[in-house]
């Protein structure tokens, strides 16, 4: 039988809506050390009492081997060769053999410590999940009133500037992109698409009226259906432990990670309760940060403005928010277009400026951070070598050594890596809150950010409890960097 280093296990009891995690060490006092818990004992604890348990809740599906289904997906992406997803529900002792079978695989693959994070993390997302996230009604649909509104006063003007038809129409409508095209390079616009990026930068009402008229519709269109979601004033979505490639989480159903600026004052915590948000800030350049060792970077991510900093190393010329602004909109640019494999061609239209001269910027750029420039070169050069890309816990990605994966490259380690983070610290929290004795819970994530509701009293202790775990999961994973952590207590999602 494997082996592999597992720890204290966590184990879940649903309740339904507001109910919260019970966590308990699964290792009796005769057995092994927690570095060679036993790997299928582990995961089929976990399994059998978090993952296998139905939640009772009108529309809710019924809870799959998720443990189990996690476990062979790692090792799928990780090149292992495709297994058969498991039944919706199998006895305690098919998922013990199951999972008794890859527990070598996960070792051989150097699966361990992320193997332990998405069993540990399962649990925490099905109670998330199971609560759902307090909505003012009355609020959304006032907000969706209001843009349908703007929708409607946008059609009248885009009208006014490009005609009507016979029946009163404007003569373009904002899904007609070939048309809308067409129709400004024959008025002397030389766009190339019909992006926000490319109507926002044309000085014509036309354009203005499109904008606001695709974002009003898109407002009403995407966000009236999520009220069919709704129970006892909370709406409920269906969150995958592994919805992308990188190990981030995805939402569907509604998607609750993908709710606008607008619409976030509508979730609402209930009376004599509040909300508590709390985000990694500038996560993803401080995992490059930490990943790339580069001391320059990491000098100017610890100063109060970063983007200011790296300008200033840049330009060799004081910058600030308010002076010289236009250079630290040069190196906040760069700043986070060579993080996703921006090429110069992009970044000058980003920017503003040609080709030539973002090679140029790029190329200092990289002189001033020449360990960050040797960590992307290399970051390129691995899946050619080994075939594979790999997060700093040890996820991994199978890839074609014979193709060219570009910014994926860097990507994955870098998205990889805060999807590991996010999700450790969630795991941080429930137990943290747990230990404490605070009440408070998660009820929703996004890729750096944890949203839990909390009673008044215990709204500030949670808040202050849940930046400390943060910045611990932070340093378990990227030590070389100290993660910075925002949080705050409100009513609402609004902030």
């Amino acid at each position: 039988m494997g082996k592999l280093p597992f720890g204290p296990v966590i184990a879940a009891s649903l309740s339904g809506p507001g109910s919260s995690l019970q966590f308990a060490d699964h290792q009796r006092r005769d057995q092994p050390e927690a570095g060679s818990l036993d790997a299928a004992h582990f995961l089929l604890v976990v399994a059998e009492r978090a993952v296998l348990h139905s939640v009772q809740r009108a529309g809710h599906r019924p809870s799959r081997c998720v443990v189990l289904a996690e476990q062979q997906q790692l090792l799928e992406r990780a090149g292992a060769d495709p297994v058969k997803p498991p039944a919706a529900s199998l006895p305690p002792e098919q998922i013990h053999g199951l999972l008794q079978r890859i527990a070598p695989d996960l070792a051989r693959y150097g699966l361990t410590g992320v193997s332990r994070l998405e069993a540990d993390f399962a649990p925490v997302l099905e109670a998330m999940e199971a609560r759902g996230l307090p909505l003012d009604v009355p609020a959304w649909r006032q907000v969706l009133a209001e843009a349908e509104g703007r929708a409607a006063a946008a059609r009248t003007r885009l009208g006014a500037s490009v005609g009507t038809d016979l029946t009163g129409n404007p003569n373009l409508e904002p899904g007609e992109r070939g048309r809308i095209l067409a129709w400004f390079q024959a008025e002397g616009y030389p766009i190339q698409s019909t992006s926000k990026h490319a109507l926002g930068g044309l000085d014509h009402p036309a354009a203005k009226a499109l904008l606001d008229w695709r974002e009003a519709a898109k407002l009403t269109s995407t966000y009236e259906g999520y009220l069919d979601r709704l129970a006892g004033g909370r709406i409920f979505g269906r969150f995958q432990g592994l919805g992308a490639a990188s190990g981030r989480m995805s939402c569907g159903h509604p998607n609750l990670q993908n709710i606008p600026a607008r619409l976030r004052p509508c979730v609402r915590a209930p009376e004599g309760r509040v909300l508590v948000s709390a985000d990694y800030s500038g996560c993803e350049l401080r995992i490059v940060a930490a990943l790339s060792r580069d001391e320059a970077l990491i000098e100017a991510l610890l100063e109060a403005d970063f983007h200011s900093a790296v300008a200033r190393r840049l330009f060799n010329q004081p910058v600030s928010k308010t002076e010289n602004p236009e250079l630290r909109h040069q190196a906040k640019g760069i700043n986070f277009g060579l993080l996703y494999g921006m090429g110069a061609k992009s970044l000058g239209q980003d920017l503003g400026i040609s080709t030539s001269e973002a090679r140029a910027l790029m190329d200092r750029y990289f002189e001033g951070f020449p360990r960050l420039a040797q960590w992307r070169k290399e970051a390129l050069e691995a899946p050619k070598q080994q075939g594979f890309l790999r997060t700093r816990l040890g996820r991994r990605l199978a890839v074609d050594r014979q193709r060219d994966i570009g910014p994926l490259a860097l990507n994955f380690p870098v998205q990889g890596g805060g999807a590991d983070l996010i999700k450790r610290a969630a795991v941080r929290v429930e137990q943290g809150l747990a230990k404490a004795g605070l009440d408070g819970q998660l009820v929703n994530m996004i890729h750096d950010e944890l949203l839990l509701e909390a009673s008044a009293p215990d709204g500030q202790a949670v808040a202050e409890l849940v930046k400390g775990e943060m910045i611990t999961a932070g340093a378990e994973l990227f030590k070389e960097v100290p993660m910075a952590v925002d949080a705050a207590v409100s009513a609402n999602w609004a902030h």
